[in-house]
């Protein structure tokens, strides 16, 4: 079983009792499904090139994270009272585009991983709009054919996950 066959079980599992492998023979992932484990791989093969190979952030667009300020972002779940509190997210000038930007990548994927999404949803419209940020950011890093974007490559090609 590859890891993306895993990931892809793990998550179903978590949020909807459904197993990746028994609706794949069904036919293909949904775009929907695809973004979402997208995310997941390509956050995991950026960690890897950050942490354990220390590679350089590469030089992304400022406008990628006005592009996700305008679509607003909750911070961290507070399972305290039940639900998100929301934060004005800004930009950090000591650190670089990709880093803000990373940051809040990594804030979408623990909602989604993590369940919280399964509690206090997002509507449709604005999880498209995450998940579609979040695809718009790695396509960029990937992009910058940068130190990070050829590593995190390597990762996933190393892990057999190179369509994600």
């Amino acid at each position: 079983m590859s890891i993306a066959v895993f990931l892809a079980n793990t998550l179903l599992r978590k949020h909807t009792r459904v197993s990746f492998c028994a609706w794949r023979g069904s036919g293909s992932m949904n775009q929907y499904e695809h973004k979402i484990i997208s995310l997941v791989l390509n956050e995991m093969a950026f960690e890897g090139a950050i942490k354990h190979f220390h590679e350089a952030p590469p030089d992304l667009p400022v406008e990628l994270f006005e592009d996700l300020k305008a679509i607003g972002i909750p911070g961290r779940y507070d399972g305290n009272i039940e639900d998100y509190r929301y934060v004005d997210i800004e930009f950090d000038n000591d650190k670089s585009v990709f880093e803000n930007c990373y940051g809040q990548l990594r804030t979408i994927r623990n909602n989604i991983v993590h369940a919280n999404k399964a509690y206090r949803p997002d509507t449709p419209e604005r999880l498209n709009d995450l998940l579609d940020w979040a695809q718009g950011f790695i396509h960029s890093v990937y992009q910058s054919n940068s130190a990070l974007a050829k590593r995190a490559a390597e990762i996933k090609a190393a892990l057999r996950i190179e369509n994600f």
